[in-house]
């Protein structure tokens, strides 16, 4: 697939580490420091103004698939997309930091515009975290509505119940499954006799109605549900946080703002379901004050990364039960986890990942990728004439778990006993350098089935 990014930043750089190992990649860049960066990976930069058609020509938008707009400059990023929907008839994606940008075009003057998708990262945090809160021990929860599944992920702390246990023990439900573990830098592919250790990161995979019993089994507080939420800053992802929370209308929120006449601005947007409280969230007295103990999660969103970890370091030591942070800064992420954060989240990651699955919905069907690309689930064609084999008589690489079976309107979540046949498609978890081992397995596996065959008529 070729595809053209405009702007090496920092959501540029990370589409450009994603994308360049396994497809054409351009990059529209001027500035020297983020050349040198774009440079040290697999693509081609052109050195330029994307604005500029000379330059849009040079990087043969006229061929390309997909046209990213992600400079600093929501204008540059409106405005060659324009341009590019002239020259070819790529996909365009267009990135904007400021509402007012993302009100106006998302309508239907974006749609007279042709541009196809425009992206504001911070709705998508605020979204995401909004879902996030929904599960009180997850740490990441995703829904894929059009199946019936559902993705938890869950971090075992100092004292969980599982920790020490084997797998099998945990007595996971029918229709759940246990897809992967994150250990350090290691991603496993469980089986019953893996052995849980604290701090592992373990994802399940199922219907919704099996997903509850595991949410039951790793919800610190079992049957109780979100219902008390801090939120401390005030911009953009609070204000989209609160809003969609207090549609929710089950949560109570409490949004902690320092400044004045921020507290206004968002009086005037917000009901009075939503306690709005002129103070410094970093004050620990202040944080004392307003029980965050008793708070199910708190969740910092102040402008800057030191003062969100010092907000969270402070909801920790007074025994929040879950505290979420944002990290401008992506490299932050791990070191913020490190510390103990319970979930440390990126604007910039979160809108590269919905991004990145739409761009390739077509060609590899990559779905989800986990810890900045480690991990992947992706949805695999098995071939026409793939022989009906149980799932415990394959012997599968090593690295990928089939996570569901899709076969016509219906999709299961598979046990040994349960049969691949021709034309299903596989829902995959797999680490990211084996996404294409398991397609190469099954068209081996029907052409050697296949000259068995041949060889028995003869």
């Amino acid at each position: 697939m070729k595809i053209v990014i405009s702007g090496g930043t920092e959501i540029g750089l990370l589409f450009a580490k994603i994308l360049a190992d396994k497809n054409d990649l351009h990059v529209i860049e001027s500035d020297p420091e983020a050349i040198k960066k774009l440079e040290q990976l697999d693509l081609q930069v052109i050195n330029g103004n994307p604005t500029a058609l000379s330059i849009l020509q040079e990087a043969s938008v006229n061929e390309a698939d997909a046209f990213i707009a992600c400079a600093h400059s929501d204008e540059v990023n409106v405005i060659s997309c324009l341009a590019v929907k002239q020259l070819s008839k790529a996909r365009t994606f267009c990135f904007v930091n400021r509402a007012h940008y993302f009100e106006t075009f998302a309508g239907e003057l974006g749609e007279q515009l042709i541009i196809d998708r425009l992206i504001w990262p911070e709705m998508l945090l605020g979204e995401y975290i909004a879902q996030i809160i929904t599960v009180p021990g997850a740490i990441d929860v995703k829904v894929f509505e059009s199946e019936d599944l559902k993705l938890l992920e869950f971090r075992l702390k100092h004292g969980d119940a599982s920790i020490g246990k084997h797998l099998k023990d945990l007595n996971i439900p029918t229709g759940a499954l246990a897809v992967a573990l994150f250990r350090g830098d290691s991603v496993i592919i469980p089986g019953g006799m893996t052995k849980l250790a604290e701090g592992d990161k373990i994802i399940f995979i199922g219907h919704e109605a099996s997903m509850r019993k595991v949410e039951h089994r790793f919800n610190p507080a079992p049957g109780r549900k979100t219902q008390n939420v801090v939120i401390v800053g005030g911009g953009n992802v609070g204000f989209i946080l609160s809003k969609t929370l207090e549609m929710s209308g089950n949560v109570k929120v409490r949004l902690i703002e320092s400044s004045m006449k921020q507290c206004e601005s968002l009086a005037d947007r917000l009901s009075d379901k939503v306690l709005i409280l002129n103070a410094d969230g970093t004050d620990a007295s202040f944080l004392r004050a307003q029980q965050v103990a008793n708070c199910d999660c708190l969740i910092a969103l102040t402008g800057n990364d030191e003062r969100n970890l010092f907000v969270s370091m402070h909801a920790k030591q007074l025994n929040a039960k879950k505290v979420i942070t944002r990290a401008h800064n992506v490299d932050n992420i791990d070191f913020f986890e490190k510390l103990g954060v319970d979930v440390a989240l990126s604007s910039q990651f979160i809108a590269v990942q919905s991004v990145n699955r739409q761009i390739l919905e077509e060609s590899v069907d990559v779905f989800t990728i986990f810890e900045k690309g480690k991990a992947e689930i992706r949805e695999i064609a098995v071939p026409a004439h793939f022989p009906a084999t149980k799932l415990m008589d394959l012997k599968l690489p090593d690295g990928v778990i089939i996570a569901a079976i899709r076969r016509g309107g219906h999709t299961m979540v598979p046990c040994g006993q349960d049969k691949i046949k021709g034309k299903d498609y596989l829902r995959v978890f797999c680490a990211s350098d084996r996404g294409e081992t398991l397609a190469n397995f099954l068209q081996k596996y029907t052409e050697a089935a296949e000259n068995a065959e041949e060889e028995a008529d003869s």
